[in-house]
Order: structure tokens, then sequence, then C-alpha cells
């Protein structure tokens, strides 16, 4: 499991975990918390946690949960990713981010 870790300006804390069934793979947070509002979240796949490169938006994360699933969309090679950024919606401004397993 990858450990979240805040950014300077927030502290958030937990756990990410992939699970591969098939050409299906879902990220799954458990113990997630941040400082950020959690009413404008995003999580995104990226290449070393940089936005500029490739990435690919996963969408808002739940409201009010500290354990939660997100689908990656088929077809997506895992191979060209390497770490889950939560950030401020529709901004650049990241919250933290965890290494995928």
């Amino acid at each position: 499991m990858g450990q979240v870790i805040g950014t300077d300006h927030y502290q958030a804390s937990g756990y990410i975990g992939a699970a591969v069934l098939g050409q299906q793979v879902t990220l799954s947070f458990q113990d997630f918390q941040t400082s950020a509002p959690e009413t404008a979240l995003e999580a995104v796949l990226t290449i070393n946690g940089n936005l500029a490169k490739r990435h690919l938006d996963l969408g808002p994360l739940p409201q009010g949960s500290t354990a939660f699933e997100m689908a990656v969309p088929p077809g997506t090679d895992m191979s060209l990713f390497n770490t889950v950024v939560i950030r401020l919606k529709d901004q650049e401004t990241i919250v933290c981010r965890a290494s995928v397993p």
C-alpha cells in the first residue's frame, strides 16, 4: 500500500492500495484524511506526481468517507503511472500524494 503524504500547505494521512481483476483496476483508499476542504477534491493518476506530464483524471472524491474505492478507466496502462495526486477540484493545487503500489 502507498502511504498518503500531505503537501506543505495541507496535512493528510491514509493508504492507497490497488486491486487488479482482469482488465479492471480499482484504487482502494483506507483511513484517508486531509485538512483540505473535502467538498472540492479530485484524484489524478500521474507520473511522479507531475501534473504537467501525462495524467489521468479519476474524478471527485466521495465526501464524508475515510474508506472508498475509485475505478481506473478500463484499458488504462497502469505501467505509465506511479503516483496518485489529490488536488483541489479544477485547480493545480496539490493537497497530497501517494505512490501507486
